[in-house]
């Protein structure tokens, strides 16, 4: 049987790949006070990419890198190198899913927060492949 991938197995995919790999926490829901720096990994959108051979999906996730900003840029900037180098390793699924491309489409945005922390704002599409398409 040929089964759809679940949006929430995406992005838990995502946060453990940012967590074992850049040693800060990332959250699907961010705690109140959270101690920075922490990334927030976020669905966006889950959208068919048409094939006549595949079954597969685009998944695109934001994930928001949140850090002091008291004394400059450094500390976001280097959370998102972190970032950066933990997402240059696939994430890795289930056996029967496989991950075609994953591909980072940068910096949307950083930000300076009312509370003097910086926010910044990285985008990721992933597709993903479930199966062959067959006539019956």
């Amino acid at each position: 049987m040929i089964k759809k991938l679940s949006f929430t197995t995406v992005l838990s995919a995502v946060i453990k790949k940012v967590q074992d790999n850049t040693g800060l926490r990332c959250y699907d829901s961010v705690p109140l006070n959270a101690p920075m720096p922490f990334y927030h990994a976020e669905m966006v959108g889950q959208i068919p990419d048409p094939s006549k051979t595949l079954l597969k999906e685009r998944y695109q996730i934001f994930i928001h890198v949140f850090a002091d900003g008291t004394d400059g840029s450094m500390k976001i900037f280097d959370a998102i190198q972190k970032l950066e180098e933990a997402m240059s390793e696939v994430i890795e699924l289930a056996e029967e899913y496989e991950v075609i491309m994953q591909t980072p489409t940068g910096v949307q945005q950083i930000m300076d927060e009312a509370d003097g922390s910086k926010h910044a704002i990285i985008g990721y599409d992933f597709t993903i492949f479930y199966g062959y398409k067959m006539k019956i």
